[in-house]
């Protein structure tokens, strides 16, 4: 099964002319955001080689701000270009087109992250806890390879995503997990249009509260960030349902983290690795992606979960229909009596 794309008008067919007699049809619209639209896109060369690629059109900037984000976003994409690893998104070029920013990556054939959580929550279900280990294992070592890549000079980049959330996951349909968008959000918080309140509050919800706060992120930003990826395929969102923007951004400095009302059954293990990389104190987290993938990796193996893209890809074909998923998150109303999982309320 696949999910449905929404088709550009056949009568008037939208293409990009890049340099060296290159081209890109614009095909289907994959997502859509508050900064950027991602089309399928068919990359053909001067030689007629065509090659199916991710195409990420960012909204038009203004002539003022025009020279700051192409340069960030060109010196963005040299840096991710440079990763090299099976959970990272190739990215093959960069540009811009009638005065709108763009980026050219490897196609994932498959949904988000987010997609796959929203199907299980519309059947009242949690994603089950092998899968999402899976899923998770393999997001923390992108990030952790993403880390240690070194350029074409030899010099390690200390590469951070700074914007991880369940949208930048991709999950194919051969099972395959796969992160996007390495550093984009520095080159969106560079447009006036994402320093509004309604472009702040759509990424809260992963951020950091250090981040919030106007601080630069570092290698213990990704690793909250990750923490709250992990809680949601474990137990549930970061936040209450229907929250302000205004709200979201507050909750987000103080580093809230929805109290539980349930207990899940997780190893001391597993749920020693999600509190430290859900503490509010950088410096009481892991140091960076590296070590928080190698403590949930032996974990992982030792509660049995190896490689689970078979199981990926049934749970794919099983439980994402022919149409678009847009209804919001809803995990259920399972409880037990067992007392909360102690995940402290950073409400303060």
């Amino acid at each position: 099964m696949r999910i449905a794309t929404t088709k550009l008008p056949a009568v008037h067919p939208e293409w990009v002319e890049l340099a060296c007699g290159r081209r890109v049809d614009l095909l289907d619209v994959l997502g859509k955001g508050a900064s950027a639209t991602v089309y399928r896109g068919l990359l053909s060369s001067q030689s007629g080689v065509k090659r199916a690629v991710a195409f990420k059109l960012f909204s038009t900037v203004s002539s003022d701000e025009a020279e700051q984000v192409f340069a960030l976003l060109t010196q963005t994409a040299r840096r991710v270009a440079c990763i090299d690893h099976p959970n990272v998104a190739r990215l093959y070029d960069c540009g811009a087109w009638r005065g709108q920013p763009y980026l050219m990556s490897e196609l994932v054939p498959g949904v988000t992250l987010a997609k796959l959580q929203e199907a299980y929550a519309l059947r009242q279900r949690r994603v089950p806890l092998d899968l999402g280990l899976f899923v998770a294992s393999e997001v923390a070592e992108g990030l952790a390879g993403a880390r240690l890549t070194r350029d074409h000079d030899g010099a390690q980049l200390a590469m951070i995503h700074n914007g991880l959330s369940a949208r930048e996951v991709l999950l194919s349909w051969r099972g395959e997990v796969k992160i996007t968008d390495f550093e984009v959000s520095t080159t969106r918080a560079a447009t006036s249009s994402v320093r509004s309140l309604r472009g702040l509050a759509s990424r809260a919800t992963t951020m950091p509260p250090e981040v919030a706060h106007g601080a630069a992120a570092d290698a213990r930003s990704d690793v909250f960030s990750f923490g709250v990826l992990l809680r949601e395929l474990l137990v549930g969102p970061r936040f209450p349902a229907s929250v302000s923007n205004a709200e979201a951004v507050r909750l987000a400095r103080e580093g809230y983290v929805h109290p539980l009302t349930f207990k899940p059954h997780l190893p001391p293990g597993l749920e020693s690795v999600l509190l430290r990389c859900l503490e509010v104190d950088p410096a009481a987290r892991y140091p960076n992606a590296c070590a928080m993938a190698y403590d949930l990796r032996r974990v992982v193996l030792g509660m049995g979960v190896g490689d689970g893209r078979y199981f990926l890809r049934k749970a794919l074909e099983r439980d994402l229909s022919t149409e678009e998923i847009t209804a919001p998150l809803n995990y259920g109303a399972a409880r037990s009596e067992d007392g909360a999982l102690p995940l402290p309320n950073r409400r303060r």
